[in-house]
């Protein structure tokens, strides 16, 4: 992993925490006080870090092995199979 990814996803996670803390703290627990709700709020706040985080990550490059052949083969001007 990159630093970049890493700290995304140290980022993402921070904003996870607290963004969960603030409702399970500040809205939940006074308000509605029901453990139910409790546990919804914390699958929730999950759900959605591991969605924005699998769509989002900056990924690394894919390269292809035939791509990287080709390349080489025109670099050193002989012709690919």
């Amino acid at each position: 992993m990159r630093k970049r990814q890493i700290r995304f996803i140290l980022a993402l996670t921070g904003l996870a925490v607290f963004v969960w803390f603030l409702g399970e703290f500040c809205i939940i627990g006074p308000l509605i006080n029901d453990r139910k709700i409790s546990i919804a709020w914390g699958l929730i706040c999950l759900v959605t870090c591991c969605i924005y985080s699998v769509r989002r990550c900056p990924r690394e490059p894919v390269y292809d092995v035939e791509d990287e052949a080709k390349k080489a083969a025109k670099k050193d001007g002989t012709s690919s199979p």
